[in-house]
């Protein structure tokens, strides 16, 4: 037999049964003679508190309308299923009855009832979580993709409905997630919204430093090799060789590390007092003078140059090494 921990739900329930067993006395006196209860074997709980309807049949008919509504205790969660011996009901019955000495008693000697609801399981939470995760990350040719949670939680009882759930990654770049947030809907209301910490699986190549790379180390593709590495555990690491090659580091990187977005740098494409190509173009119109950078300038950054024609100072954008673009 299995015991239920009794909600505070329960007791507005007992008070209810014990209506029910003053209508029973004012209704069915000596009901007692000629009561059968007969037991079925396999019930179904039609709701969170298990009646004797539920369980059983009840003969003659009078003396069903007035004890059908009996509340025994709390039924099994939804989904879920439990079995109680014939003998517990009984005690529960003979409270409600005046003279429970005649009532015949037939039918299963126990009593399986199962919650007509849907169980959602631990495993269910989980494939819906990284469901989400290869599609947000469908992109990348990703391996062994999942989110692994630091406390997975308990499974869960859900009333009967259509199911649905909506995953939300706590950050917007979502393999650097450290959260996810799992609201359950039935029937398109909200029963469950789950907030649970941890942090993303995905097993993708990337770039690392094939030696140990100075500061200011212009990268070249033999700088540099791919290896597959966790890029839950990386923040912002480089998935292409092309992402790198030609671009300055910051800082030094030692052999086997990994190269992040965040130490690379743009190349100096124009130096200051450096004599550059200004180009102005407008329309099919393109026109190209001389003129001396101000200041040092990567790719599309905004310096001023000094057209040496008109000794005016103007702003141009960075287009390429020695080129920049007349800006209006």
């Amino acid at each position: 037999m299995y015991e239920k921990r009794l909600t505070p739900g329960f007791y507005n329930m007992k008070r209810k049964r014990w209506i029910l067993i003053v209508w029973a006395l004012v209704l069915l006196p000596g009901m007692g003679f000629g009561l059968e209860v007969r037991f079925r074997a396999d019930a179904v709980a039609g709701g969170e508190m298990l009646t004797l309807a539920d369980v059983a049949e009840i003969s003659p008919l009078s003396a069903a309308a007035a004890l059908n509504g009996l509340v025994l205790f709390p039924a099994p969660g939804a989904g879920e299923k439990q079995c109680f011996q014939t003998r517990t009901l009984k005690a529960y019955i003979r409270d409600a009855v005046s003279d429970s000495r005649s009532i015949e008693w037939s039918g299963a000697d126990l009593v399986c009832v199962r919650h007509e609801g849907v169980l959602v399981s631990r495993d269910k939470i989980r494939s819906v979580i990284d469901a989400r995760l290869r599609s947000a990350l469908s992109g990348l040719d990703t391996e062994q993709v999942c989110f692994k949670l630091r406390n997975p939680p308990d499974s869960l009882s859900l009333p009967p409905g259509v199911v649905e759930y909506e995953v939300l990654f706590s950050d917007r770049d979502i393999i650097s997630s450290r959260q996810v947030t799992v609201i359950i809907r039935v029937d398109g209301r909200v029963m469950e919204n789950l907030s649970l910490a941890g942090r993303v699986q995905a097993f993708l190549p990337v770039v690392v430093a094939g030696r140990s790379l100075g500061r200011d180390t212009q990268l070249q593709p033999s700088h540099v090799r791919m290896e597959t590495k966790n890029i839950g555990d990386l923040r912002n690491p480089c998935l292409d060789i092309r992402e790198v090659v030609g671009k300055r580091l910051k800082r030094p990187v030692a052999i086997g590390r990994v190269i992040r977005r965040g130490v690379l740098d743009q190349p100096v494409l124009v130096e200051r007092r450096q004599i550059v190509t200004m180009v102005l173009q407008k329309g099919g119109l393109r026109i190209s003078t001389r003129g001396e950078a101000t200041a040092d300038g990567r790719m599309g950054e905004l310096i001023m140059v000094k057209n040496l024609q008109s000794e005016r100072e103007v702003p141009c954008e960075v287009i390429g090494e020695g080129l920049a673009r007349v800006d209006f």
